[in-house]
């Protein structure tokens, strides 16, 4: 595979200690900042935070699913579920995997997603049983869903790659500026958390747009 090189179309600097996450909920960009253990809504035209969650304990990840916002939390990455207007603790459940550390999560038509080091799990959000699982060449650090390809950032190689869940093959490697970890779609461009410099970046990426 060619590795293409990917320049910024957008940037939106955050204040951060450690991005872990990204999602999109309603017209608002949600980040995870693992060192303050929050969630921030942020107006990505204007890159103003229109609101804070605090989420002790939070480690990694990010999703919507079913209204509420969900992220991986505690040494044993446990799966917090809250409710954005709140900020209340909805639910908790635990890890799919336990015992293994989860690096990305995104929420899908077809299920969850959740990143483990060298794998995507897509698991049912009823009981978040396995439906499928995709094994990996990088080292996940985030992942994300579009119209018909799963993408994952691989943060020591500064890549985001994206795979073929139907042929389960790795079509498209990424290089980014920074230190990919978070990632989310937003119908036309990947947005990715760059932890080097506290900011949340677009990417336009060839060919994964699907045209009438």
């Amino acid at each position: 595979m060619m590795l293409y090189a990917a320049g910024s179309v957008h940037d939106v600097s955050v204040e951060a200690e450690m991005l872990s996450g990204l999602t999109w909920y309603g017209d608002l960009l949600w980040f995870a900042d693992a060192g303050l253990e929050r969630i921030v809504a942020v107006d990505p035209h204007v890159g103003r935070s229109e609101a804070v969650i605090g989420c002790p304990g939070l480690r990694r990840g990010l999703a919507t699913v079913g209204g509420h916002l969900v992220y991986a939390a505690g040494p044993d990455y446990k799966l917090h579920i809250v409710d954005p207007a709140s900020g209340n603790l909805v639910a908790e459940t635990r890890n799919p995997r336990p015992g293994e550390e989860i690096t990305g999560l995104e929420g899908s038509r077809q299920g969850l997603w959740v990143g483990y080091r060298d794998s995507l799990d897509l698991r049912s959000v009823a009981d978040f049983s396995l439906i499928n699982c995709l094994g990996v060449r990088g080292r996940v650090s985030g992942v994300t869903v579009t119209d018909r390809y799963v993408a994952y950032s691989d943060r020591p190689a500064e890549n985001i790659i994206v795979v073929d869940p139907a042929a389960e093959q790795e079509i498209l490697p990424i290089n980014v500026h920074g230190s990919p970890t978070g990632l989310a779609w937003d119908g036309t461009r990947i947005w990715y958390c760059d932890n080097a410099h506290s900011r949340l970046r677009a990417i336009d990426v060839p060919g994964i747009v699907r045209t009438a």
